[in-house]
């Protein structure tokens, strides 16, 4: 069987384990167990049961929590092959495809104020072909071992590099693990070119780690009947039919053909996705998200209630939203601050999102229990673009997280406890953009999110209460909800802000409950 060879292939990928970390330790950063979401009133009966039922489900194994990882999925990988080797049913990545361009995402700031274009991550490899081949390469081998004997991968490329990676993948998982080459077509924008075809679809590589992979004939993943089928169906006392024709001895035939389904299984070729729009409600300001019901299909597939599916590039957290809503566990990976921030939000978020049963209805359910988990469970330093920095910089300026930069009050009546959120600085506020500074009506501007934790373990903090910016929904409440403390005692309270850069500061305050 044909393979590739380049410069710098890692022939000794499949000896790395989990003991090769000893230097990098990950840690829990943030518990997040069905906090009170600020969003959603839950005076209202029907949140209140919702978020009853979030907590006492047990859909999942009783020790089972989603993870989501903060760091450089290479070593996310190798630190979970200890606890999961053999264990993932399903893998969808969206890598880069070393197109050689910068991808963007928009940084709202405040309620009413415009947007700003910021670089989201270069797809710019400085070795060239060999440098993303030896990427991606490494990162396949690994997820080779975390996938169990009966699961599959769909790996999202376009044009640029699938051609070389499908050798690599027949190379890896074995071309009779081949399953799919899918073409997902989709409008393309307004073109600029006559001097080629317009090129308007994206593949995903569908390879099964063994021939004794899951493998669903659900109706949800069904696409719809074509024109033709649909403007000549009919019905009758049977139900819903049409005519198939033929001939016999030179006399036309026809014969009803029921329906047992509403729609046709899917070819290898998806026309009946669109990709995102700005005024689409799923829609996070990124510019290479993909589609919810893109993923549905794939999960729905390729998995089962209750399985492990895994996103390790995780963008925005469109699979591991989706994996939610179809009571999948996950376990999903950036290493991008801003990425790690949008996924958080958009799954604290999923009350509020499309359901994938009714598209034009919402899902009201509450997210299940996820950790957020990064390298010795620390913030890291936060940047700040140089495109949005002062014209005459030119270099991208990095700030530690750890300076505190805001202000709160805590008010106690007995057992009752109020936050109200003060001020808020903004560091190197002369190194930032007038155009950005000029949008910035108020302290709360700066802040994307802010959260509450009422009994800090000074350990890890566990969100008790929080208020964020969604993309679509930007008001923010400056003060908690009350909090009622059951038992009398000495706490810590810690309170976490977040700026529009990504960036964290956390202050803690003891109170004593009399």
């Amino acid at each position: 069987m044909p393979t590739l060879n380049w410069g710098g292939k890692n022939l000794e990928i499949d000896s790395i384990n989990a003991d090769d970390l000893k230097t990098k330790n990950f840690c829990l950063l943030e518990f997040n167990h069905t906090p009170i979401i600020d969003k959603y009133d839950f005076d209202e009966k029907p949140i209140i049961k919702s978020r009853e039922l979030s907590i006492s489900k047990k859909d999942y194994r009783d020790d089972w929590c989603n993870l989501l990882f903060w760091g450089d999925n290479l070593s996310v990988m190798i630190y979970l092959l200890k606890a999961y080797s053999n264990s993932l049913d399903l893998i969808y990545i969206d890598p880069p495809f070393a197109t050689g361009n910068n991808f963007n995402y928009k940084i709202l700031i405040g309620e009413r104020s415009g947007s700003e274009i910021s670089e989201a991550y270069s797809d710019v490899w400085s070795g060239g072909i060999d440098t993303y081949i030896s990427f991606i390469y490494d990162r396949l081998k690994l997820m080779k071992a975390l996938l169990s004997e009966r699961g599959s991968i769909y790996l999202h490329l376009d044009w640029h590099i699938s051609h070389y990676i499908k050798v690599i993948m027949d190379e890896i998982f074995g071309k009779e693990n081949f399953r799919n080459e899918i073409i997902w077509a989709y409008p393309a924008a307004s073109a600029k070119t006559r001097r080629f075809f317009i090129r308007s679809y994206d593949a995903i590589l569908f390879y099964s780690k063994s021939d004794n992979y899951i493998f669903n004939d659900d109706p949800e993943i069904y696409m719809e009947f074509s024109n033709r089928v649909k403007d000549n169906l009919k019905k009758d006392e049977h139900g819903t039919f049409y005519y198939r024709g033929g001939s016999h001895d030179g006399k036309k035939l026809s014969q009803k053909v029921y329906l047992q389904e509403d729609g046709i299984f899917p070819r290898d070729v998806w026309n009946d996705i669109p990709y995102i729009r700005a005024n689409t409600l799923e829609y996070q300001g990124f510019s290479t998200q993909k589609p919810e019901r893109l993923l549905k299909r794939i999960i729905l597939a390729s998995s089962n209630q209750g399985d492990i599916v895994a996103d390790f590039f995780c963008g925005t957290g469109t699979t591991l939203s989706v994996a939610e809503k179809l009571n999948r566990r996950w376990i999903g990976s950036d290493m991008m601050a801003t990425s790690i921030n949008i996924t958080k939000k958009r799954i604290f978020n999923i009350y509020s999102s499309n359901d994938l049963y009714s598209w034009n209805k919402r899902y009201k359910s509450l997210p299940k229990p996820f950790n957020l988990i990064t390298f010795n469970g620390k913030m890291e330093d936060f940047t700040i673009p140089n495109n949005l920095l002062k014209q005459d910089l030119g270099y991208e300026l990095r700030i530690k997280n750890s300076e505190p930069r805001f202000t709160f009050n805590v008010e106690c009546q007995e057992q009752l406890v109020n936050i109200h959120l003060l001020n808020y600085i903004m560091p190197k506020l002369e190194l930032i953009s007038d155009r950005i500074i000029k949008n910035v009506n108020t302290f709360s501007d700066w802040i994307d999110n802010w959260a509450v934790d009422y009994d800090y373990n000074e350990k890890y903090f566990n969100t008790s209460w929080i208020s964020f910016r969604s993309y679509k929904k930007r008001t923010l409440k400056l003060i908690s909800k009350p909090y009622y403390y059951e038992k009398k005692g000495e706490y810590i309270i810690a309170i976490k802000v977040g700026n529009i850069f990504g960036g964290e500061a956390i202050q803690s305050y003891k109170i004593i409950i009399e």
